[in-house]
């Protein structure tokens, strides 16, 4: 395992680490990357960063060989996060902010709340926030002829709400038009089967064709394949 790249994701909730274990680390492992999923605390949720910034300071003093990243949904992210309110701030002013410009002024804002915090821990060399836009839906919104075949809609169901966004991440953060609202008004009941439809439809539609359209998650991927194995 020298030679490998090992990268621990803090996840959201039980979706998000299941969809790294299963979908997104077997896609790394062949690029000599492993990846794991870990929840926030025992059971996830409750995204506020005076309790996650704990976490990745726990995680990044564990093992000095390993990189630490995040993956949480903006749409259910602590108001308080680093970053945040400066983009709604930009979103007040009226000026057109994509969600790859949202997800990188939150992330560079808690790459320097966490280098604060933990400076003896190289989070400079070792932390990669990620914050996922606007959801973990977002992703499933890729392959619009997947998506509606997997919960039983038609293609255009799906193309009429992804036409009217530059990309599936910018699908927004709106209560009522966020994506996984926008799925449990076609799927009803989605939200009680967001792992078992989520993580198949994710799968079916893979890893190479979410990056294609999801601007912020290949970003990510990017800056991952881009690491060297820390001795």
């Amino acid at each position: 395992m020298s030679d490998c790249i090992e990268v621990l994701v803090l996840a959201e909730g039980r979706t998000e680490k299941i969809f790294v274990r299963e979908v997104l680390a077997p896609a790394m492992l062949a690029k000599n990357i492993y990846m794991d999923a870990t929840l926030v605390g025992k059971t996830g949720g409750d995204v506020r960063f005076e309790r996650v910034q704990n976490e990745i300071g726990k995680h990044l003093k564990q093992r000095g060989d390993t990189y630490v990243t995040t993956m949480f949904d903006y749409f259910r992210i602590d108001p308080n996060w680093p970053g945040k309110s400066d983009v709604i701030q930009d979103i007040g002013t009226g000026a057109k902010i994509t969600a790859h410009k949202k997800g990188i002024k939150m992330e560079t804002a808690t790459l320097e709340a966490i280098k604060t915090s933990f400076p003896n821990c190289q989070p400079e060399k070792r932390f990669i926030p990620y914050i996922q836009m606007h959801e973990f839906e977002a992703l499933l919104f890729t392959d619009a002829s997947i998506l509606a075949n997997k919960i039983n809609t038609s293609k255009k169901d799906i193309t009429d709400i992804t036409s009217k966004f530059e990309t599936p991440e910018d699908i927004n953060d709106n209560p009522s038009t966020a994506p996984s609202k926008i799925l449990e008004k076609l799927r009803k009941g989605y939200k009680h089967k967001k792992t078992t439809l989520g993580i198949p439809i994710s799968k079916t539609i893979g890893i190479p064709a979410i990056r294609e359209k999801c601007v912020h998650f290949n970003d990510w991927l990017t800056k991952i394949e881009g690491l060297s194995a820390i001795a």
